[in-house]
C-alpha cells in the first residue's frame, strides 16, 4: 500500500485572522502615520538640556540671525550684468513670505564698491577670493518645506556658466538631510524588505513561512510607528531606518524558532504539526526572552543621554524590541503550524550546503579565530582616533554637486555658525571707544584662527557706523541707537543688548580641514577672548550644538556598550548557570564592538550621528546567538548528555540558524550600500561587517573559551 501524504491547508482560520489583522494594521498605518522624517535646527537636544537652554538664552538677549541660507554666486562680480542678476534674484527672494530679510551687494551696502570697502558688508557678502558674492537669506521658519524648493527653482532658472550658484547654510543642509532620509525610508527600507523575503524563500522555500514572517514583521514595525505617533515621537535622524531594525529583531526570533521546529518535525517524528511547534516554542522562548531583554536594556540605556536623537532611538528601539518578541511568538507560530515536513529536494540541497560549510569552517576554525583577533590587534590603536565629530560635509558624497557647492562656500568664508556672547571682565559697558578698540583687536585675532572663516560682530558693525558722514561727531552710543531704528532693520539688536553689557560675535566656522574636535576649537576661541580682557558669557549656534552632540554620542557609545555588556554578563550567568560560560560570553561579545569601531577608526570612516548606533544593532546579533548556544548547552546538561565535545554538538545544531540569520541581516542591510546618502551607507556597512564578526565570534571564539579543557 502506498502511504498517503497528509495535506496541509494553505491557511488555517487562525492564520487568516492574523492576515486580516495585518491588513487592518497596515491600512491604519499608511492612512494615519506620518512617515516624513522630522529634522530641524533643534533636533540635537531636548528642551531641558543645558546646552539647548544656553542657546535659547542667547535668543532672549539678541535678535538672532545666525540661521542663514547663504547663496554664493561666482562670476565677474564687477560686471553690470552680474550685479543686475543679483538684484533680480534679491528682489524675487524678498517677495517670498517665508523670508524675513535678504541682503546682497545690491541690497544692504550702497553698491559693490561700498561693500568691498565696508568692514561689515565685506565680511558678510564678499567671498575671501573676491570671485563671488553672497546673498544672505534669513528665513522666517527654517522648517518651511516650501522655501528650499522655491530657492532651488530660482537657482535652476538663473544658473549659467558665467553665473555659477551654490547654496549652503544650516536650513539648507537640514532640508537635504531630511530628503535623503525620506528616500532611504521609502526606497531602501522597501528594498531591504524585498531582500529579506527573497532570502527567506530561498532558505525555507515556503510561502506559508514567508507570509508568517511578513505578518509578524509588518505588525511589529507598524505598531511601533503608531505607538511613537501616539507618544508624539516623530521620525528623526536616527529613527528613519527603524523599520529595518525592527524587521531584523523580529526575524532573529523567527529564524531560531523555525530551525528548532525543523529539528523536531521530520518524517517519523513523534510530534505532529501542532505539538512540534509547541515544543519548538518551549525550546526557544526562554533564550529569545533573554536576548530580547538584553537588547531592551541596550536601548533603554540611551534614555539617560541628553542628545535628543539618541533618546528618541532609545524609546523607539525599546518599544520595537518588545513588539518584535510579542509578534514573533503570537503571530508567526500560526503559520509555522501550516508548514509541511521539510523532506523535498530543495531541503536536502540546503542541508547539504549547511553541512559542507560547517565541516569546512569547523576544520579551519583556528584561522577564523586568528582573523578576528588579528583585526582587533591591528586596529586597536585606531580606537583612540575615532572621528566622532565629523564635518557636516561628510553627510554628502564627495563627488556630488552638493558637496562641491558646500565645500566652496566653506572655503570662502565658512559655513557653520558659532555664536559668542561676551562681557568685559571688569564689567565695563561695551559702548566706549576704549572697549571698542579691544573688541576690534579681538575680532581680527579670531579671524586669524585657522578654523574661522569670517566673523560678523559688534566692532565690525560699529566700524561700519563710523564710515558714515560726520560720524566722528557722534558717540558710539548714538550710533548704536541709530542702528536700533526700524529703517536700519534694527541691526544693532542682533549684536548688543540694551544694557550694553553683552556683545555678540557671529563667527562662520570652517568645516573642512578641521583637525581638532569642535569643543577644543571653541575652548581655543574662549582663551583668545579672555586674553583680550573679555569673558565668554554664552556659547551657542549650530557649531557648538554639533560639538556637544558628538561628545554625547562618543560618551553614550562607550558607556552604553559598557552598560550593555555588564547587563549581558548577569543575564549570561542566569542563562548558563556557569561563571565560566558567562565570562566567556562577556569576553566574546566584547570583541564585536572592538572589531567594528577599530576598523571604523583604522579606515578613517566618519562616525556620524546616523551611523554611530550601528555597533549596538550588530552586537544584538552576537548576544542573540550566544544566548541560544548557552541555552542549548544547558539543555544538554539537563538531559544527562554532558560530554567534552558538547560545544561541537551545540555549534553543529545552531550553525544553520546563526548563519541563516547572518545572511538575512547582511542581505537586508547590504542594500544600504547603494544609497546616495553616505551616513546610510556607513550605517548599513557597519551592521553587515559587525554581523559577520558577531556570527564568527559566537560560533568559534565563544565555544573555545567556554568549554572545559582536560
Amino acid at each position: 500500500m502506498t502511504k498517503t501524504r497528509k495535506k496541509y491547508p494553505f491557511f488555517s482560520k487562525e492564520a487568516v485572522v492574523f492576515l486580516l489583522i495585518t491588513l487592518l494594521t497596515m491600512t491604519v498605518f499608511f492612512k494615519y502615520v506620518d512617515l516624513t522624517p522630522y529634522v530641524d535646527e533643534n533636533f540635537f537636544f531636548s528642551t531641558e538640556d543645558p546646552h539647548f537652554q544656553v542657546d535659547a538664552e542667547i535668543s532672549k538677549l539678541f535678535t538672532r540671525k545666525d540661521s542663514q541660507i547663504i547663496i554664493s554666486v561666482s562670476g565677474n562680480i564687477h560686471s553690470q550684468s552680474y550685479q543686475d542678476k543679483i538684484h533680480h534674484i534679491t528682489k524675487i527672494l524678498s517677495s517670498l513670505e517665508s523670508i524675513t530679510s535678504v541682503k546682497s551687494i545690491t541690497d544692504g551696502p550702497k553698491n559693490l564698491s561700498d561693500a568691498i570697502k565696508s568692514p561689515f558688508w565685506k565680511r558678510a557678502l564678499i567671498a575671501n577670493n573676491q570671485k563671488s558674492s553672497n546673498i544672505v537669506i534669513i528665513p522666517r521658519d527654517i522648517n518651511s518645506l516650501q522655501l528650499i524648493p522655491k530657492i532651488e527653482h530660482l537657482i535652476s532658472a538663473m544658473q549659467s556658466n558665467d553665473f555659477r550658484i551654490r547654496v549652503s547654510g544650516f536650513p539648507y543642509i537640514v532640508e537635504l538631510i531630511r530628503r535623503n532620509l525620506l528616500i532611504d525610508l521609502n526606497i531602501f527600507s522597501t528594498l531591504a524588505f524585498v531582500l529579506f523575503s527573497l532570502v527567506i524563500m530561498i532558505i525555507f522555500h515556503s510561502w506559508r513561512i514567508l507570509f508568517g514572517m511578513i505578518a509578524a514583521c509588518a505588525n511589529a514595525s507598524a505598531l511601533v510607528f503608531m505607538i511613537n505617533q501616539l507618544l508624539g515621537l516623530k521620525i528623526g535622524i536616527l529613527t528613519a531606518n527603524l523599520a529595518t531594525i525592527i524587521f531584523v529583531l523580529t526575524l532573529s526570533h523567527i529564524v531560531f524558532l523555525t530551525f528548532n521546529w525543523k529539528q523536531l518535525h521530520y518524517p517519523d517524528s513523534p510530534y505532529n504539526q501542532h505539538s512540534a511547534v509547541k515544543e519548538a516554542i518551549s525550546h526557544t522562548v526562554e533564550a529569545s526572552f533573554w536576548s530580547m531583554f538584553t537588547t531592551l536594556l541596550g536601548f533603554l540605556s540611551l534614555l539617560i543621554v541628553p542628545a535628543k536623537p539618541l533618546r528618541e532611538l532609545g524609546i523607539s528601539g525599546a518599544i520595537g524590541t518588545l513588539m518584535a518578541f510579542i509578534c514573533a511568538y503570537t503571530i508567526y507560530p500560526a503559520f509555522l503550524r501550516l508548514k509541511k515536513i521539510p523532506h523535498d529536494w530543495n531541503e536536502k540541497q540546503l542541508k547539504s550546503f549547511y553541512h559542507k560549510t560547517f565541516r569546512f569552517f569547523d576544520k579551519n576554525y583556528s584561522a577564523l579565530v586568528v582573523l578576528i583577533i588579528g583585526i582587533i590587534v591591528v586596529t586597536s590603536s585606531s580606537l583612540w582616533k575615532l572621528d566622532t565629530d565629523p564635518s557636516l560635509l561628510s553627510y554628502f558624497a564627495k563627488d556630488g554637486e552638493i558637496f562641491e557647492g558646500l565645500e566652496y562656500i566653506d572655503k570662502n568664508g565658512g559655513s557653520s555658525p558659532l555664536v559668542l556672547v561676551l562681557r568685559d571682565q571688569e564689567g565695563q559697558l561695551l559702548n566706549t571707544n576704549k572697549i571698542y578698540k579691544r573688541l576690534w583687536q579681538l575680532h581680527k585675532n579670531l579671524e586669524n584662527h585657522p578654523d574661522v572663516g569670517t566673523a560678523i560682530s559688534l566692532p565690525a558693525l560699529l566700524a561700519e557706523g563710523k564710515r558714515r558722514p560726520f560720524s566722528f561727531f557722534a558717540s558710539l552710543e548714538s550710533l548704536l541707537k541709530k542702528m536700533e531704528q526700524e529703517k536700519y532693520d534694527r541691526i544693532a539688536a542682533s549684536f548688543i543688548t540694551p544694557d550694553r553689557q553683552n556683545g555678540l560675535f557671529l563667527v562662520r566656522m570652517n568645516e573642512q580641514g578641521r583637525k581638532l574636535h569642535r569643543l577644543e576649537v571653541i575652548e581655543q576661541i574662549k582663551q583668545i577672548t579672555r586674553r583680550h580682557g573679555f569673558a565668554p558669557h554664552l556659547i551657542g549656534g549650530i557649531y557648538a550644538l554639533q560639538g556637544y552632540l558628538s561628545r554625547h554620542i562618543a560618551t553614550s557609545l562607550i558607556y552604553g556598550l559598557g552598560r550593555l555588556i555588564l547587563a549581558f554578563t548577569v543575564i549570561a550567568f542566569i542563562v548558563s548557570h556557569s561563571l565560566r560560560i558567562s565570562l566567556a560570553m562577556t569576553f566574546s561579545i566584547s570583541l564585536v564592538p572592538l572589531c567594528i569601531l577599530g576598523c571604523v577608526g583604522y579606515f578613517k570612516i566618519p562616525l556620524d550621528t546616523i551611523s554611530a548606533p550601528a555597533a549596538n544593532v550588530a552586537i544584538a546579533m552576537g548576544i542573540d546567538a550566544m544566548i541560544h548556544m548557552a541555552h542549548a548547552y544547558h539543555r544538554l546538561k539537563k538531559q544527562g548528555k554532558h560530554h567534552l565535545d558538547d560545544w561541537v554538538k551545540v555549534r553543529r545544531k545552531l550553525w544553520e540558524p546563526i548563519i541563516t540569520s547572518m545572511l538575512i541581516i547582511c542581505a537586508g542591510f547590504g542594500i544600504f550600500f547603494f544609497s546616495s546618502f553616505p551616513p546610510t551607507q556607513r550605517f548599513g556597512g557597519s551592521i553587515v561587517f559587525g554581523t559577520v564578526c558577531a556570527a564568527i565570534t559566537a560560533l568559534f571564539i565563544f565555544p573555545l573559551l567556554a568549554k572545559r579543557h582536560r
